[in-house]
């Protein structure tokens, strides 16, 4: 039993420096990407159009109405890209509401 687990546990950290080696030689590159618009006091961010796009405007004076908030997340990315062979593993897009998974031939985005 003893020996059956030491084998699995030597398999196992094999495979796994085998991925690590793979993904320092492909040049894995993590992508994060978060910004916010903070608009200054008295204004609130309101949506320009239909996309996610904001611009700070005076808040409505009447109390009976909800505001808009005085502060939106405009970037909020995640992905990971093999930069050195143009793989894309994933890209998800928080804001737009868009996820893109494995692709050939697409560079890693400059940020």
């Amino acid at each position: 039993m003893g020996r059956r687990i030491r084998t699995a546990l030597r398999s196992f950290a094999i495979a796994l420096g085998l991925v690590v080696t793979f993904a320092l030689a492909a040049g894995a590159r993590p992508v994060y990407a978060h910004s916010q618009l903070r608009c200054a006091p008295g204004y609130t961010a309101q949506p320009v159009s239909i996309a996610p796009v904001y611009q700070c405007r005076p808040a409505i004076l009447d109390p009976g109405v909800i505001q808009w908030p005085q502060a939106v997340t405009t970037r909020d990315e995640v992905g990971l890209y093999l930069a050195n062979v143009r793989i894309r593993i994933f890209h998800i897009d928080f804001v737009w509401g868009t996820d893109r998974w494995f692709a050939f031939d697409v560079p890693a985005p400059p940020y």
